[in-house]
């Protein structure tokens, strides 16, 4: 699972090291081609009017990102097994086979230099901070308005001062612009971001969500609580993603925990759960005839139902957070 290579207090340790020393860390930067190439770009050593060169300019700028939205006390966490729409935390991503947008920087020794003409095939732009042997790339991606296309049909300006007064014409030379930003971190081999639509939009996120539901089934295979395993394969394959994300979301559940016995026990004694499932009583296996018994399995797995100690109310949740013990006096 993700968050056994790569957790939240490894991420932190990393990335306050960087900014926390400044000056030894070097910077490289990169142009990336829209079939995936790395092109070598070129940063003037020229000093501004406060005697910074632009590599220091970026590096100020981008550690002052990482300080504000990856470090400070208010981000959280967590394992991109638990995605869900209304988190609002920062997701990690283990690459794997079927899940690898960015296995190209590990080719970057050998890429070519940067020239005008790759700029109409530029798809993103991706840094990378080295101090002796760790890492960290920084991705952030271009859109249309900040590359202009060969025939210049972008209606783009710049401004210019005449005496006392400010005019806008027309911008005809080739642009690049260098955002503010941090779409997208990576980090020993995993992709760190809350930028959830970039990735379906540009990067196949749709791999990893299959992948990671193909996962889950194995763990539930594992459990030899259900006799047609099939029948999950074939929720998770009907279409629309949103059959393999809830899969997916299961895939940490403590639930997994507990063994084949005890699960079948929760199952037959547990109110909400009596009378939900088929068994084949010869192998005390779960058979799964229909997609909605499939999704009774996986809010069993989920825990989506909370029970408030207080009213004894129950209700239903999608996302959750472990609460700490209650400290008794």
């Amino acid at each position: 699972m993700a968050e056994a290579a790569l957790n939240e207090e490894r991420i932190r340790t990393k990335i306050k090291d960087f900014c926390n020393n400044p000056t030894k860390s070097g910077l490289e930067a990169f142009a990336v081609k829209k079939d995936f190439q790395l092109k070598r770009i070129s940063l003037s050593e020229k000093e501004n009017e406060n005697g910074k060169n632009f590599r220091t300019v970026l590096k100020e700028m981008f550690f002052e990102i990482l300080e504000d939205k990856f470090l400070s006390q208010e981000t959280e966490y967590a394992d991109g097994h638990k995605l869900a729409d209304d988190q609002h935390k920062i997701l990690i991503f283990e690459q794997g086979d079927s899940f690898h947008p960015f296995t190209y920087i590990s080719d970057s020794s050998g890429c070519d230099d940067f020239v005008s003409e790759d700029l109409i095939d530029t798809s993103g732009l991706i840094f990378r901070f080295r101090k002796e042997k760790d890492v960290i790339w920084i991705y952030q991606h271009l859109w249309n308005i900040m590359v202009p296309n060969k025939k210049k049909t972008s209606c783009m300006a710049r401004l210019m001062q005449f005496e006392n007064q400010i005019v806008f014409e027309e911008q005809r030379e080739s642009l690049l612009t260098i955002a503010k930003k941090i779409d997208i971190l990576i980090i020993d081999n995993h992709i760190i971001t809350n930028n959830i639509a970039l990735l379906q939009q540009h990067f196949g996120f749709q791999n990893y969500i299959y992948q990671a539901a193909q996962q889950t089934i194995q763990y539930i295979m594992q459990k030899n609580l259900v006799e047609n395993t099939e029948k999950l394969t074939e929720y998770i394959s009907r279409g629309k993603p949103k059959y393999a994300k809830k899969m997916m979301r299961i895939g940490s559940s403590k639930v997994f925990e507990l063994t084949q016995e005890q699960l079948i026990n929760k199952i037959n004694t547990l109110p909400r759960w009596q009378g939900r499932f088929n068994f084949n009583h010869d192998s005390h296996q779960i058979v799964l005839n229909t997609y909605k018994e499939v999704e009774s399995l996986i809010d069993l797995f989920d825990e989506r139902y909370t029970r408030s100690d207080v009213t004894d109310a129950e209700y239903d949740t999608d996302v959750k957070t472990i609460a700490k013990p209650v400290e008794q006096n």
